[in-house]
């Protein structure tokens, strides 16, 4: 009988891995479908009827988005990709693809695929990464006219050409009305985008205020504002932020001042001018592994002060981009005073990021610069409403937050994590031997041993916890192998078993 059990559950563990093997197998076929929307034609210049596959990951992530779009979109726009011998390839909505090779042939991509497009009338076309990064001077090529998307993760975004003045013409993708990052790098155009795209919770987003003689800590939950459901402002004292950024890890703090050199300036509400180093203000905030958002601002007043007309002092757009959802809707609230902020993103090491946004100068207006610094000065002295000139943001960069947020307990790498869990499913699976084991480190209670149902109770439920969260992961991958062993020795003496026991019953035959 525990043989036929014994049996019966490697059956039933053979059966649950495949399932499981299958389900990987489906989900890995799922994320290509795509693929079978067309193979490329043979031939320059030929159109696929309906390609069964596409075979190029940036064209059809371009072409994904194509069914992402209104009904009505779909139908003037097209996904194309260079390749690097310089052709193109085009796919349309129904997953057509045409390959065109020479300028003639570019010519004919848009009737061929577009058929009900008339000369002149809208044209999108959606580009991946390779063709934007790899083969950018190739755009030129693309009809005049039409508007070019970079598609990146699950959105697009629209392409635009700006003077850098002397250095000449610059490409830049447009995340927001009022947010562009120039495309240099691939690798950082992705971080920009993950981190731009990355949600904020309104009540993890801390507003600092430095105040000399303020606390010298910081809880570790904010005090929450009723109607706007936003962190409200703490006031710290400045000689004590460092420290005091221990107790919001892994949340977001936002400090407004002057940056000149590695000196952070900010006025207190009472008093002139003082500064602190930026460098260990960016360290501390590196190792509380807190997101840092730097306010610039030519008069430093500090938010949630007074100033002498007795007003509450605030940062220009603060309140409205912390309602935001994103980091990009965040930044693109503040750039809106601006009229665009540009933003560029460079590695800070350790895991680390640091993302700037700087208002857009490709006008180059002199006159209106001098202008608006004088208005930016006005404001902020006479009506308390810090204008910010531009945003300075020291993060976790993707890889650390995808590490973050795998995590189930805040403080423990995710992959002692995983393990654990992937150890404790062994110890589990194998658990006649793992239960076997213990036995002998920890016999079971005896029920004499105890003077009370309630102790013996007790200490039954500490031996099982113990057992199954504590022995469990610690043997389990030696259990697993053991009981696979013992179980497939049980499958390769059964017939022996079945031979013995039909012996056993003929000789009780004869005997009876």
């Amino acid at each position: 009988m525990r043989l036929t059990f014994a049996t019966g559950q490697l059956l039933v563990r053979v059966a649950a891995c495949a399932a499981l093997l299958f389900a990987v197998a489906a989900t890995a076929a799922q994320a290509g479908w795509l693929s079978r929307l067309g193979r490329i034609g043979g031939e320059a210049g030929g159109v696929g009827a309906k390609a069964t596959r596409i075979a190029i990951a940036d064209l059809e992530l371009a072409a994904a988005h194509l069914r992402t779009l209104p009904a009505e979109a779909r139908d003037t726009a097209l996904a194309a990709h260079a390749t690097p011998e310089g052709h193109w390839k085009f796919v349309n909505r129904d997953g057509e693809v045409f390959t065109a090779g020479t300028p003639g042939e570019l010519q004919r991509a848009v009737p061929t695929l577009l058929p009900e497009s008339t000369l002149g009338s809208r044209l999108d076309i959606y580009l991946g990464g390779e063709t934007v990064f790899r083969d950018r001077t190739l755009l030129k090529d693309l009809p005049s006219g039409a508007r070019l998307h970079l598609v990146a993760g699950n959105d697009a975004y629209p392409l635009r050409t700006l003077s850098r003045g002397a250095g000449g013409e610059g490409l830049y993708a447009e995340m927001r009305p009022h947010l562009l990052i120039e495309l240099r790098d691939g690798a950082l155009f992705n971080e920009a985008v993950a981190q731009l795209e990355r949600p904020l919770s309104r009540s993890s987003i801390r507003t600092l205020a430095l105040e000399p003689g303020a606390q010298s800590t910081l809880s570790s939950y904010p005090r929450i504002d009723v109607d706007t459901k936003a962190a409200m402002v703490d006031a710290v004292d400045p000689a004590a932020l460092t420290g005091a950024l221990t107790s919001v890890r892994g949340q977001t703090v936002t400090v407004t001042g002057r940056v000149e050199d590695n000196l952070l300036y900010f006025r207190p509400s009472d008093g002139a001018e003082q500064s602190i180093k930026l460098s260990e203000l960016k360290r501390a905030a590196a190792d509380a592994d807190v997101n840092l958002v730097l306010l610039h601002a030519a008069t430093p007043n500090q938010p949630g002060g007074r100033n002498w007309l007795w007003q509450r002092i605030a940062v220009g757009g603060l309140d409205d981009a912390l309602k935001r959802a994103t980091l990009g809707d965040f930044l693109d609230a503040l750039g809106a005073r601006h009229g665009t902020f540009q933003v560029g993103v460079e590695r800070d090491g350790m895991g680390r990021v640091a993302v700037r946004a700087l208002p857009d100068r490709s006008a180059g207006e002199p006159i209106t610069d001098m202008v608006g610094g004088l208005w930016t000065s006005t404001v902020s002295s006479l009506t308390g409403n810090v204008v910010t000139t531009a945003v300075e943001v020291h993060a976790r960069d993707e890889a650390r937050q995808q590490e973050l947020d795998l995590r189930i307990v805040p403080f423990v790498p995710s992959w002692i994590q995983f393990l654990y869990l992937f150890a404790l499913a062994a110890g589990v699976l194998g658990w006649s031997v793992t239960s076997a084991w213990f036995a002998r480190i920890w016999p079971p209670e005896q029920r004499c041993e105890y003077r009370g149902a309630l102790g013996y109770r007790a200490a039954q439920v500490a031996r099982s916890m113990a057992g199954l969260f504590v022995f469990a992961p610690l043997a389990g991958f030696p259990a697993l192998l053991v009981s696979l062993m013992l179980q497939a020795w049980g499958m390769l003496m059964l017939p022996v078993k079945a031979v013995r026991w039909l012996a056993s019953r003929g000789t009780e035959v004869r005997a009876g």
